[in-house]
């Protein structure tokens, strides 16, 4: 069927039909179906874009910006939560490597001074045992060895957990509350808007903040959020909608 046999039927459309199709065309970057569907849509008395085309359209611009505020400031607190605890998580195990080594020259150090000050010479059993890597002629004492070196190791891990952990439980905390928003958000989309939230943020986010949003997305399916926040942030988003639309 040729362009101009369908034209009869664009001014026909209802105005949540309108919306949708009007979205749809954006997100394709059609424009000149947008322009179609804007030039075909009907025009009333109080001259404007019919109420129920343009009441969803504001509505679905409002709950766009209300993620957006809701999210933005989650997502950069979040993005410099994750890189310094990555950052810090790989500085604490460079300090437990160094406290390490520093133990054992601390260790190999005393046992050669109490070697020579005993009289003896070249260097001691133990650390004889550790350069020719025979740990089987070491003895108690490098067994003793260990066994401080390795109560040292968990000693420090629990020192650097103890700035870590909470870092981690911060970052679930703001992933928890940015998921809430999202699947809010999503969950109005498709039940009042009747599009996918995906389309939505396309249309009117910028793009960097796109990667976050799909992270969000992925995650959703599978990380538990609280179900009374989720219930509250539903009924937000729900009411920011009516609102919206009714009053366009």
């Amino acid at each position: 069927m040729k362009k101009g046999r369908l034209d009869k039927f664009y001014p026909s459309f209802t105005g949540e039909e309108r919306f949708r199709l009007h979205l749809e065309a954006l997100y394709r970057g059609d424009e000149a179906e947008v322009k179609r569907l804007l030039e075909s849509c009907p025009r009333k008395t109080y001259v404007m874009n019919e109420v129920d085309f343009a009441g969803r359209w504001e509505a679905a611009k409002e709950i766009v910006e209300t993620l957006c505020l809701a999210l933005a400031p989650l997502l950069v607190r979040l993005g410099t939560i994750v890189s310094f605890r990555e950052a810090l998580s790989k500085l604490s195990k460079r300090y437990v490597n160094e406290g390490v080594i520093a133990y054992l020259d601390g260790h190999q150090a005393g046992a050669t001074l109490a070697w020579e000050v005993a009289g003896k010479t070249g260097d001691p059993p133990e650390w004889r045992a550790r350069k020719g890597g025979d740990e089987g002629d070491a003895g108690p004492a490098m067994d003793q060895e260990m066994q401080s070196m390795r109560s040292l190791i968990k000693r420090l891990e629990k020192t650097s957990g103890v700035v870590v952990g909470p870092l981690e439980e911060l970052e679930r905390n703001l992933l928890e509350e940015a998921l809430t928003a999202w699947m809010a958000f999503a969950h109005c989309c498709r039940e009042e808007c009747g599009v996918e939230p995906e389309k939505l943020v396309k249309v009117w986010f910028d793009e960097p903040m796109m990667a976050d949003i799909e992270r969000l997305r992925h995650l959703s399916a599978s990380t538990e959020v609280n179900p009374e926040k989720l219930k509250e942030s539903k009924a937000a988003f729900k009411k920011v909608w009516s609102e919206t639309a009714a009053c366009a």
